[in-house]
């Protein structure tokens, strides 16, 4: 189906994009900004260098073979792993209590 979409320039709805996987969401115009501030409140309120770390990975990743990528992924890992970040989220999820992260 992609293939079709690209070669042959076809548009289709929100609901369709959504019914391909292509879209994670669907909201009417008014709610977009609030619901897109909530996305990123909640993306910021995790470990920051976990999140970048990710966001490397998956960039690099789709660049490079399936061996490559997964070396990346474990990289990456193992880099979470050392944080102070990483420490603190533990240390919080013990205590039962929100992290307070420092990208550290």
């Amino acid at each position: 189906r992609a293939k079709e979409l690209i070669y042959t320039g076809d548009t289709i709805n929100a609901a369709e994009a959504y019914r391909l996987g292509l879209v994670n969401h669907i909201y009417p115009a008014q709610e977009l900004m609030e619901q897109a501030k909530k996305l990123a409140q909640k993306i910021s309120s995790k470990a920051p260098l976990a999140v970048g770390y990710a966001k490397y990975a998956i960039g690099r990743g789709i660049q490079v073979d399936l061996d490559t990528s997964m070396g990346i992924e474990s990289d990456m890992f193992g880099m979470c792993s050392s944080t102070m970040d990483q420490k603190e989220g533990m240390k919080a999820f013990l205590e039962k209590r929100k992290p307070v992260f420092q990208a550290k």
